[in-house]
Parts: structure tokens; C-alpha cells; sequence
């Protein structure tokens, strides 16, 4: 991810930054053509690479108890994942499986 980043702040300039090694500096003019000129700030809706989990048939997925958690945490969960959704960061699961969340109050007790 750190190249990526690098190649829109970077390669797009005349001037590259003399603190970002010439190793990384190197990596990113060769493979120049992979990254999209314009990078997006979520994740792209299409992807050549699909992954999938192919469960075994006839066999339960692992059943849990659910994560306790207080109203505050209760009220926050939908808030923040509509805000992600948003802003593209992450996206709907199509999964039988899910996963857990934990919150960690921050020092000025934001989430």
C-alpha cells in the first residue's frame, strides 16, 4: 500500500522526494503502468481477482454466541459502518459468516 500511495504523491511530479529510498523510488518507475493514474479513495466494484470460501456441504458453520455490548456500543455499530459504506471503505459482505467488532474508546471518548 505504501508504494501506491507513493506513486500519486511522487511519480506524477518532476521532483522526487530525496527521503523516499531509491529502492522504492526505482520500484515505481518500473512498474509505473500497474497503478491506475487516478486512485480512488474506496474500494473499485469491480476486481479482476474474485475470492470465495467454498464450504464443505452437509457441514455447520461454527455457531457462537453473540458479542455483548452496552447501548453506546449498540448505537455506534450502525452509525460507523454507514459511514464507511459512504465512503466506499468497505462493502456489504455476501458471507453466511460474521465477524466480530470490538470498539475502543478513544482518550476524549469518541469511538
Amino acid at each position: 500500500m505504501i508504494v501506491v500511495l507513493y506513486k500519486e504523491a511522487f511519480l506524477n511530479t518532476n521532483e522526487l522526494d530525496h527521503a523516499l529510498p531509491s529502492s522504492v523510488v526505482s520500484l515505481l518507475h518500473e512498474f509505473e503502468d500497474v497503478f491506475p493514474d487516478k486512485l480512488s479513495h474506496g474500494f473499485s466494484l469491480i476486481r479482476g481477482i474474485k475470492h470465495q470460501i467454498d464450504f464443505l456441504p452437509c457441514v455447520a458453520i461454527p455457531n457462537r454466541p453473540t458479542y455483548r455490548s452496552n447501548l453506546e456500543e449498540t448505537k455506534e455499530l450502525p452509525r460507523q459502518v454507514r459511514e464507511l459504506m459512504e465512503k466506499e471503505y468497505v462493502r456489504e459482505s455476501m458471507s453466511p459468516c460474521a465477524i466480530l467488532i470490538l470498539f475502543v474508546p478513544k482518550k476524549d471518548r469518541m469511538w
